[in-house]
């Protein structure tokens, strides 16, 4: 897994992590810190998991575009 954002001042993470469910690898991202229970919200896209934390994926796409790919 890798963390792709920890926003400052909060304890919201999103990690991508590479699965492969028998039909190739997909990406998963993975979001932290969004309930008081500290259960974790699994997302099939990189642009739902920054709308959980209502912020603007286009600065990680920029570093790692292939984080788009499916």
């Amino acid at each position: 897994m890798y963390l792709i954002h920890d926003a400052d001042n909060s304890n919201t993470q999103i990690w991508a992590s590479r699965e492969d469910y028998g039909q190739g690898p997909v990406w998963e991202f993975h979001v932290y810190g969004l309930t008081d229970s500290g259960d974790l919200r699994t997302c099939p896209s990189i642009g739902m998991a920054f709308e959980l934390v209502g912020a603007d994926p286009r600065p990680v796409l920029e570093i790692a575009p292939f984080l788009a790919d499916q």
